[in-house]
């Protein structure tokens, strides 16, 4: 009989017993690849939205729900411009809405004088002659099927021609459209309220420096420079990280609690069983490592399950509340590679006393046991 069909056999003497404990330690598991894919997540849009049009980085609004609501007034940019540091600054209006059966599809609000709008490379048809006319992201239009020609229909049933293809070089941008700010900001029925400046730094200038420049200028204002500061702006992400991790926390705790439960008990059932292992000859680091071993083995079945639980829970989550479309999981390797560990420290844990507890049984003891 190998190692793995002894520790199978016994996990499945109780079959109840480990199905339990590994439904607790899945859910823990589905919960850090939930969290983490979330947090992933928003950075890497964070990352593209404060780097449209290649700027440096991106004035919001603090303590808003996701990126989207944050509502700053048009003026704003032309009093950023004249901060020490700043190159140029453009007016960026994010909106977002139903096009051809797919939600949450960005349309980007820009005015053709500034460099966001510069920046966009025309790879097929025209730049828009009217203000009615739109450019369609090479990303956004393989996913829709549209060009030139076509039209891009969006929310309260606007229709407007699509004249060109762009490609910025940021996912997020050439996954949208773009229209001109005013017309946006008239869909959004917010006028003159813009989502973000974009700023464009003189060269030579540290991002960091001018950003502290900004905040420092306009109170209740974030300058986000790098994805780590998303944080900053979307408090529905601040909430799901903080959250969760207590949560988490919690999870590693009660999951431990529960395979250290089932492991004690299956070494009090055995008590004879691993006295007899002992009498013909195993050492106690063999018992440990059986003991040990039946706790991974509860851990990486719950580890299969719960990695599915958190996919799916995470695409549930960016589907069906406020950030949807604008922050969609991203499951990276390090996210699985935290789902492993926290298995096997819930299996090191739930270990540690019933492995403890069975090295120190004599074989006489053992056997005197009934």
């Amino acid at each position: 009989m190998t190692w793995v069909s002894l520790v199978w056999r016994n996990l499945l003497r109780r079959p109840a017993r480990t199905a339990l404990t590994t439904a607790g330690v899945s859910l823990g598991v589905g919960l850090i690849v939930a969290l983490l894919s979330l947090s992933a997540g928003v950075k890497r849009t964070a990352g593209e939205l404060i780097h449209v049009g290649r700027s440096d980085f991106g004035v919001f609004q603090s303590d808003v729900s996701d990126f989207s609501r944050s509502l700053l007034p048009e003026s704003m940019a032309r009093r950023v411009a004249t901060i020490s540091g700043v190159a140029e600054t453009a007016r960026l209006k994010l909106f977002a809405t139903q096009v051809r059966g797919q939600s949450s599809f960005f349309v980007f609000g820009l005015r053709p004088e500034e460099f966001v709008w510069r920046r966009l490379v025309l790879i097929q048809g025209r730049r828009p002659s009217r203000g009615s006319e739109a450019l369609l992201g090479d990303r956004g239009a393989r996913r829709l099927g549209l060009g030139p020609g076509d039209e891009l229909a969006v929310a309260h049933g606007k229709r407007f021609p699509i004249v060109g293809i762009y490609h910025s070089g940021n996912v997020f941008e050439d996954s949208g459209a773009v229209l001109p700010l005013g017309i946006v900001e008239r869909l959004a029925k917010r006028p003159g309220e813009i989502t973000t400046v974009a700023v464009a730094l003189r060269p030579g200038l540290r991002a960091r420096t001018v950003a502290a420049r900004v905040e420092s200028r306009f109170p209740g204002t974030v300058a986000v420079y790098e994805p780590g500061q998303a944080i900053k702006v979307d408090t529905s992400s601040r909430l799901i990280v903080d959250t969760g991790w207590i949560i988490s926390l919690l999870a590693l705790i009660v999951g431990g609690i529960g395979v250290t439960n089932t492991m004690a008990m299956s070494v009090v059932e055995r008590i004879r069983e691993i006295g007899i292992l002992r009498a013909v000859g195993w050492r106690t680091w063999r018992i440990a490592m059986l003991i040990v071993g039946e706790a991974i083995g509860i851990s990486l079945l719950a580890l299969g399950i719960g990695l599915g639980l958190g996919v799916l829970a995470a695409k549930q989550f960016s589907e069906h509340t406020s950030t949807s479309g604008l922050v969609q999981p991203d499951f990276t390797a390090g996210v699985f590679a935290w789902g492993l560990a926290f298995a096997l420290g819930v299996a090191v844990i739930g270990a540690a006393y019933p492995t403890w507890r069975a090295v120190r049984l004599t074989p006489v003891e053992a056997l005197r046991r009934e």
